[in-house]
């Protein structure tokens, strides 16, 4: 029996999770432990390997993928006894990188094994659970169109949102409150990033038990590089393209159904939104202070 499984998904983002299985070895050859290794072989696999590994004794379930499979694997490990490990092989790798998880697979092995394990919040829209981003705006749009793509990685997603900038038109939203947003990008963060250290929530915690609402209004072209400057510089601040609002729960409609996504994989299109905050609901992995 087995303390720890690690469940991969060999497909994941840019191929590295096949090579992950020899890193693996060679690190528990080391310790001398043992281990489980289970792969996904179809969408909400990972689901039903999670409660196996758990009904067998696994304390610790490593998710060996993108930010897609550690979604599937985090919310089928919430408000449970199993402890969330992440070995990044994706193209985005939003969650590790906001909580300092290595890139390198070795380092990541490590952390995933004796790193320390802490309690994170989870996000939830529409009853469906994220962890680091959900949205509504063309961050959505942008995550449809890259879902779709045949390739992944940063290239790619750069090609799916120049596709659709041109067609986006930001809808009026509004909440319970009948406060009014109409937002080119409107998105939900619990962690500070979508992936690929692009800080659209510069100041998220992770366990303070809110959500950030952000909202970029259409921003003029001239504006769009200093925007991705500020993005990918952890800069974005309160100011005319730029606010951050935080919540706990809150409810949006609008006229239309829109695209949606979860942690940038798209969900069904809906025109009415409930999202929420799950405090501490995530017992997760990182590198030892």
């Amino acid at each position: 029996m087995s303390s720890i499984s690690f469940i991969i998904n060999p497909v994941s983002g840019t191929g590295k999770a096949k090579k992950i299985p020899a890193y693996i070895e060679a690190h528990f050859k080391q310790l001398g432990r043992s281990y489980n290794i289970r792969y996904t072989e179809y969408a909400q696999h990972a689901k039903l390997l999670v409660a196996e590994e758990l009904e067998k004794g696994s304390t610790t379930i490593v998710a060996v993928g993108g930010d897609g499979t550690v979604n599937e694997i985090g919310a089928a490990l919430l408000n449970t006894n199993g402890t969330l490990g992440i070995i990044p092989t994706g193209s985005g790798n939003g969650l590790a990188r906001h909580l300092n998880i290595s890139m390198s697979p070795s380092k990541a092995i490590a952390t995933a094994i004796s790193g320390q394990a802490i309690k994170i919040d989870c996000g939830e829209l529409n009853g469906r659970p994220f962890f680091c981003t959900a949205g509504m705006g063309f961050d959505a749009v942008v995550a449809k169109r890259f879902s779709v793509l045949k390739g992944r990685g940063l290239f790619n997603y750069i090609v799916a949102s120049l596709k659709e900038y041109r067609n986006f038109k930001p809808e009026k939203v509004r909440d319970q409150n009948q406060n009014e947003y109409n937002g080119f990008l409107l998105s939900f963060c619990n962690a500070n990033q979508y992936g690929n250290n692009a800080y659209i929530c510069p100041d998220a915690n992770i366990s303070d038990g809110q959500l950030n609402l952000i909202e970029v209004p259409l921003l003029p072209l001239v504006y769009i590089p200093v925007f991705i400057s500020k993005l990918l510089n952890r800069n974005l601040r309160q100011g005319k393209y730029y606010r951050s609002i935080p919540f706990s729960k809150m409810s949006l409609h609008k006229k239309t159904k829109g695209a949606l996504h979860i942690d940038g994989e798209p969900i069904e299109d809906s025109d009415k939104i409930e999202i929420k905050c799950l405090p501490q609901s995530l017992s997760i992995m990182v590198p030892s202070k």
